[in-house]
């Protein structure tokens, strides 16, 4: 397989590394850091048959060819220069591989601009490091600021004048910010204006649209969200609660602005509203659509301007999940035909009145929609399975299996030579590829194993033809990876009990100690020593079980919006002997796993500094350091707590350069650690800098490589067996290699 730029590589081959370190003499703890696997190769084992989510699409007419470019949820930029026949990536290098937007420069066909920072804001949405440009097509890119928006929904160019730029900035998820709104350039993005702010902290611009007849006319919606580990508002607390979220009108440039509402713009809803979604029609552009989400949420149509407004369709695909999926796209030449991307792709003939599904046949989850303006029934999409082609308006739809944007939310390996990788994935289950084969590894290599969202998946130590897997949720399976016969192995609850609360990642975990023991976590351990066949729980309640944090029901705003996602007071990780288990809990519990058969969990006391609302990450082993890790709500620290004898105490550990929160290494006996900077919800990982797993012995420092494209890595790092598995909090096609080292 031909050496791409991108740094791809199998996690695999730094746990490859540990196989060989652990045939060492057992009296010396073996070293393993970035040292050791410094020198390892990396090489591309795919796959693009899965492939990942699409935020934002761009493409344009090059000498007679059409260059499209892709901007991936977390797999950086990619460009084709001959219509989506090939891809190659043209990102790498920079410091965000969440993408938001993607324009380009109608004037200058070389020039791109880029938003980092998904802006479908679903509890497992990385960040961005602020606005990029490029005037060679790709080939370098310079940062042009906005760096602390974290997140950019839409970058405009004005058409008459390539120096005049519009960015549409949501900001943060999990925290208040000043850095939101729309911004504007009049240089080329040396200096930024802001020229509309929300009406508090956490409102931002979700979408902005120019008319091409006079780029001075704006229009922008802004929203008022926040994201917490057990819940999500898009607009105030509940339906009736206040919210900041407002439509704006603009006719000179974004100097001044009019807030369009119920009152000022006859045919629009009542307040309080949600997320607002708008469009002008390329063709006319006094024709104006807008979705807003209200306790009447629905698409609405203006033929004035913007001055009346008339309520068209509010069917479920419309309403569905606005936080998600809030975008138009109108025909270039056809101003009454029209795109809303959903779970399916809805398109409009009559002006919005009505919708019909087009999207049969794709992955779904559609996110942005291409039309080209010579064939306006050629299109591109983009959803969470990929890219996707129709050349007859959307009646039928083809995929390349060219862009391994795959998001493994946890990779593990077995013991067969060559091993075998395993794979977990967003939206997009339960895979199985092969580390080498003859020829290479093609897309063919790579088997589907199980559904739903993918998450942990472990080969069964006891038999190699089985594996155990996990979608969201809880629910776990066995599987005969040969025959792909299923079992369902979720822990149910005891009659009368009502739901156990298992998170949207839940963990599980293989005993090292017992062949055929299985622990998994609800607000309960719980553990079978029959390949799940029956369960044991085996310890109390291990969070605090605040009914305030159990309205999973409620979630969602000004419309409800319910998942495991949002499902908080649950177990957060069990691991294997002698370490201790992380609890997604307010107040910080945590319990030891005792190494005998009769173990019993014992909740300990909440550790005293540590605010009630943060989950725990945990790895460590006994009479070692017990490294809680927070990340949600831009809480930028991390507490240690020393476990000794002589003394107890609580400190925040010194942060290194480039990765916030990073654990430095003990002076005392050997750990691993991990890094988890912020910016994350209730899956266990980071989003903005990217870690490595590693174990210092005494006197020894840590040099971990930085993963400049993964969010945050976690791992079982005591290995079990020869080969084990890893965890990555966030998201990566598989996989990247360390390209830098703190200094």
């Amino acid at each position: 397989m031909h050496k791409l730029t991108r740094c791809n590589v199998a996690v695999v081959m730094v746990l490859s590394a540990a196989t060989i370190l652990a045939g060492s003499a057992p009296a010396q703890v073996a070293k393993f850091d970035s040292d050791t696997i410094s020198g390892l190769g990396a090489r591309n084992i795919g796959s693009a048959a899965m492939s990942g989510r699409v935020a934002a699409l761009a493409a344009v007419k090059e000498d007679g060819r059409l260059t499209v470019y892709v901007g991936a949820a977390s797999g950086g930029v990619w460009k084709s220069i001959n219509g989506g026949t090939t891809f190659k990536p043209v990102f790498d290098k920079e410091s965000a591989q969440s993408i938001g937007a993607v324009t380009i420069d109608p004037q200058a066909p070389k020039t791109i601009w880029v938003g980092t920072g998904e802006a479908w804001t679903r509890n497992s949405t990385s960040i961005g490091t602020g606005i990029y440009k490029s005037t060679d097509g790709g080939d370098s890119w310079k940062n042009m600021g906005l760096a602390n928006s974290e997140r950019i929904a839409k970058i405009i160019v004005d058409p008459k004048n390539g120096n005049t730029v519009y960015a549409c900035v949501p900001g943060k998820l999990w925290s208040d910010s000043e850095d939101r709104g729309v911004y504007k350039t009049t240089d080329g993005g040396k200096s930024w204006n802001k020229i509309l702010k929300g009406a508090n902290l956490s409102t931002g611009c979700s979408m902005i649209s120019m008319s091409p007849q006079d780029p001075k006319i704006l229009f922008a919606g802004m929203w008022d969200f926040r994201r917490k580990g057990w819940t999500f508002r898009s607009g105030g607390e509940s339906p009736t609660a206040v919210s900041g979220s407002g439509f704006f009108q603009s006719t000179d440039g974004g100097l001044t602005w009019n807030e369009l509402d119920e009152k000022s713009a006859k045919g629009l809803p009542a307040k309080p509203w949600g997320r607002v979604a708008v469009t002008i029609a390329p063709s006319k552009p006094n024709v104006v659509y807008a979705l807003i989400e209200s306790t009447r949420s629905a698409l609405f149509r203006s033929e004035d301007d913007g001055n009346t407004w008339e309520e068209r369709d509010r069917s479920n695909w419309m309403v569905w999940r606005p936080f998600y999926f809030a975008n138009l796209i109108v025909d270039p030449k056809n101003e009454n035909k029209v795109y809303k991307p959903d779970l399916t792709l809805i398109m409009s003939e009559d002006g919005g009145k009505s919708f019909s599904g087009i999207g049969g046949g794709a992955h779904g989850d559609f996110h942005d929609v291409w039309v080209n303006p010579d064939n306006t029934d050629h299109l591109i999409a983009g959803d969470d399975g990929g890219v996707w082609y129709s050349y007859d308006g959307g009646n039928s739809w083809w995929k390349g299996n060219n862009l391994p944007i795959s998001q493994f939310y946890h990779v593990s390996t077995d013991n067969a030579d060559p091993y075998h990788v395993f794979g977990g994935l967003q939206d997009n289950s339960v895979w199985m590829g092969d580390s080498q084969y003859p020829g290479g590894i093609s897309n063919g290599r790579w088997e589907n194993l199980f559904g739903g969202d993918g998450f942990w998946v472990f080969p069964d130590p006891t038999d190699a033809n089985y594996v155990y897997a996990e979608a969201q949720g809880g629910y776990v399976g066995r599987i005969n990876r040969i025959t792909l016969e299923a079992r369902a192995i979720k822990p149910q609850p005891n009659y009368g009990e009502g739901k156990l609360r298992f998170n949207w990642n839940t963990p599980i975990h293989l005993s090292p100690n017992e062949k055929g023991a299985i622990y998994i976590g609800a607000q309960f351990l719980f553990r079978s020593r029959d390949h799940g066949q029956s369960w044991d729980r085996i310890s109390p309640d291990l969070t605090t079980n605040d009914p305030e944090k159990q309205k999973q029901e409620e979630s969602g705003g000004v419309t409800v919006d319910n998942s495991y996602a949002a499902n908080r007071r649950a177990t957060a990780r069990p691991s294997g002997r002698g370490r201790m288990t992380g609890i997604c809990s307010s107040g910080a519990t945590a319990a030891r796993l005792g190494t005998m058969s009769s173990a019993v969990f014992r909740p300990s006391r909440r550790i005293p500094g540590f605010p009630g609302w943060k989950p725990v990450a945990t790895i460590l082993r006994r009479r070692m350091r017990r490294l809680i890790a927070t990340r949600l709500e831009t809480w930028m620290r991390t507490f240690t707590r020393r476990r000794t004898t002589a003394k107890r105490g609580l400190r925040s550990s010194r942060r290194i350069a480039g990765c916030a929160g990073m654990h430095t290494s003990s002076r005392k006996t050997p750990f691993f650690r991990t890094c988890c900077s912020l910016e994350r919800n209730s899956d266990f990982g980071s989003r903005r800098m990217a870690a490595g797993i590693g174990r210092s012995t005494r006197g020894t420092s840590f040099r971990m490589s930085r993963f400049a494209t993964w969010s945050c890595i976690r791992a079982n790092p005591i290995l079990s067996w020869p080969r084990t598995a890893a965890g990555f909090g966030s998201w990566t096609t598989l996989l990247r290699c360390a390209d830098s080292r703190p200094k």
